[in-house]
């Protein structure tokens, strides 16, 4: 196996830019308190720049990144000259967050997790991973402690005489389509209500507060429906829509729906891990002349009304089958 190295931080980057904007504005107000920026406007920028470039030198020589390198008996985190070397074990999982705003998706933050000697636990930010490069990382740690925890002989038997997953696609797109429905209506709804008391204002030029607040307010929640429950809702129900009632797993192929694939056509197969909250549950395969076939088996629901609730054990049948048939599984980690 090669050996994969990743630069999971870029910590030293930022503090630099950072250290050198910081330092510019800190040495010209030092400069202008001993020399005065108004008579030696240069000799003060020049002051405030090599404060600012020292301030960023140091950062470069100190401040020390994150790097993971994996290895067949394990990993290694490096800061630095520091190295430390643990087993696949010690990886404890990753997490992705979305972070919104006033319902405005601003940013993603990603960080992985592991335990270190004693139990105490290490998380490490990895935002400087793309988002594909993240999901490799994660995959890669998370398939080889899987490959040790098990016989891939019985592994293999496993699949002799087929897995088989029925969902009840036919409730779950019911379900996510009465309430995209509901979405779509109310924020509607509220619209509809705004438009009119808009009229009714302007013809009939209303002198009221009240009138006035509640036109407002129609108008406001009708938009936060629109982006946060109205927009979401129909992506999340054109998505699930074409869910599958069937999928078969066995030591040759591949059967989703209708659809039949062999092994040897198969060329990925990625997955949002069960566990994952900010996703819907997204199946995606890839077939080696290139034809993606995706299937969304709904968002995380602790109900199981909107959902497929043995998705968790489809997951860990399929990435198993992967595994044996030599299958590049991955996670979508968002």
């Amino acid at each position: 196996m090669d050996n994969r190295k990743f630069r999971v931080s870029s910590n030293k980057r930022l503090t630099s830019i950072l250290a050198f904007l910081g330092g510019f504005i800190a040495g010209l107000a030092i400069a202008n308190g001993v020399i005065g920026i108004d008579k030696n406007a240069a000799a003060c920028v020049i002051i405030a720049a090599i404060v600012a470039a020292a301030g960023a030198l140091l950062c470069i020589i100190f401040v020390k990144e994150y790097y993971l390198q994996i290895f067949d008996d394990g990993f290694e985190l490096v800061k630095g000259k520091k190295v430390t070397k643990y087993p696949f074990e010690a990886f404890a999982g990753s997490n992705v967050t979305r972070h919104y705003m006033n319902g405005i998706y601003y940013g993603t933050s990603r960080e992985i997790s592991i335990t270190q000697l004693g139990g105490k636990p290490l998380k490490i930010n990895a935002n400087n991973l793309s988002k594909g490069k993240f999901a490799e990382m994660v995959t890669y740690l998370g398939e080889t402690r899987f490959i040790k925890s098990h016989d891939m002989e019985a592994s293999a038997e496993y699949f002799n005489e087929g897995r088989e997953f029925r969902i009840p696609n036919d409730r779950i797109i019911k379900a996510n389509k009465n309430k995209m429905t509901a979405q779509v209506g109310f924020t509607v709804a509220l619209f509809a209500v705004f438009i009119v008391m808009g009229i009714y204002y302007f013809v009939n030029s209303i002198d009221s507060a009240g009138f006035f607040t509640v036109w407002i307010f129609a108008g406001i929640g009708g938009a936060v429906l629109l982006v946060t429950e109205a927009v979401p809702g129909l992506i999340a129900y054109n998505k699930i829509k074409n869910l599958p009632d069937r999928i078969f797993l066995d030591g040759y192929s591949l059967a989703i729906g209708d659809m039949t694939l062999g092994v040897g056509n198969v060329l990925n197969i990625l997955m949002v891990p069960a566990d994952y909250d900010i996703m819907t549950r997204d199946m995606t395969v890839i077939t080696k002349d290139n034809k993606k076939f995706r299937y969304c088996f709904g968002k995380k629901d602790y109900k199981g009304k909107y959902t497929y609730a043995d998705y968790d054990k489809l997951l860990g049948t399929v990435e198993l089958w992967c595994i044996v048939n030599k299958v590049n599984f991955m996670s979508i980690l968002g």
